[in-house]
């Protein structure tokens, strides 16, 4: 591989993440501001940062896979951030999600330095992170996606491009609501079917046996039917999202009641605290909220 591949942000999703790219044959260079989270890939064979600008400097693309807008601000504009470099003819790949807004202007910002830039947020957890299965939501310059494509492939089973900058994270917003809405609407019909007596493991396999089953309620059923919620996506995560989401369908005159009425139930679970559990755990806002 000819790439040298910079990789920023070894949370949860971003350490299997930069572990595929490692494992099919490109050159890492890794950063994190906790240096702790970089040991287990340094062992792979990633080389370690002490700043963005370091690795900026050494590699052709920067992915960004970081919690939000301020993680990307502060590798971005610090000190020793990636604009501090040398930057002529590199790309900026930010997987995180941010709102549609700030992908374009985080491009408006990259441009006077030099910096291509591709927004490429991902659907999908931790586990598929870990498979290699995301699937990646591209905007940007169409020829510049075609460039990174299997790099993007070491990651995601597919690569969608949605348009110019911006329109991967517009993309991840729609995803992201839908995503929300179902895991709290299964969660709310579990609930009432508790309060109604019904066998758990009953009501699920009912719900996957017919037209209402399909990948997502799959997936978290065995944390529904043990009422255990280890961590896919956080639900504090969900709770962040979503608060993009609402800011952009205000931004487009989009209504979305389902989504406002979650977005409070996934805060109430932060404020139960439950922040750090899977978002399924949902269900434990619902249960609290309900007369037993």
């Amino acid at each position: 591989m000819t790439q040298k591949i910079g990789f920023i942000g070894m949370g949860i999703m971003g350490q299997p993440m930069a572990a595929n790219i490692l494992k099919s044959g490109y050159e890492l260079m890794v950063y994190n501001r906790t240096k702790e989270k970089t040991d287990t890939i340094a062992d792979a064979g990633a080389l370690l940062a002490s700043t963005p600008a370091e690795l900026c400097n050494w590699a052709d693309a920067v992915i960004l896979m970081l919690t939000g807008p301020e993680a990307i601000d502060a590798v971005m504009y610090a000190e020793q951030g990636i604009l501090s470099a040398q930057t002529t003819d590199k790309v900026v790949i930010n997987m995180s999600t941010v709102s549609p807004a700030y992908s374009r202007n985080l491009k408006k910002c990259l441009e006077p330095s030099g910096l291509n830039f591709i927004d490429a947020p991902v659907s999908g957890s931790k586990k598929p992170a870990m498979d290699g299965s995301l699937v990646i939501l591209t905007g940007g310059p169409k020829e510049l996606i075609i460039r990174y494509e299997q790099l993007f492939l070491t990651m995601g089973q597919k690569v969608i491009y949605c348009g110019e900058a911006g329109q991967g994270s517009a993309m991840k917003m729609t995803i992201n609501l839908l995503l929300a809405v179902m895991v709290e609407g299964l969660c709310e019909a579990l609930n009432l079917a508790q309060l109604l007596k019904l066998d758990t493991d009953l009501v699920l396999d009912s719900i996957l046996a017919g037209h209402l089953g399909c990948g997502l309620f799959n997936f978290k059923s065995d944390m529904l039917k043990q009422n255990e919620f280890p961590v896919q996506f956080p639900l504090k995560h969900m709770a962040k999202d979503l608060r993009f989401v609402l800011q952009t369908a205000d931004e487009a005159g989009a209504a979305v009641p389902a989504g406002h009425a979650a977005f409070q139930l996934y805060r109430q679970g932060i404020g139960l605290g439950n922040g750090d559990l899977d978002f399924a755990a949902v269900k434990k806002t619902l249960e609290a909220l309900s007369d037993h």
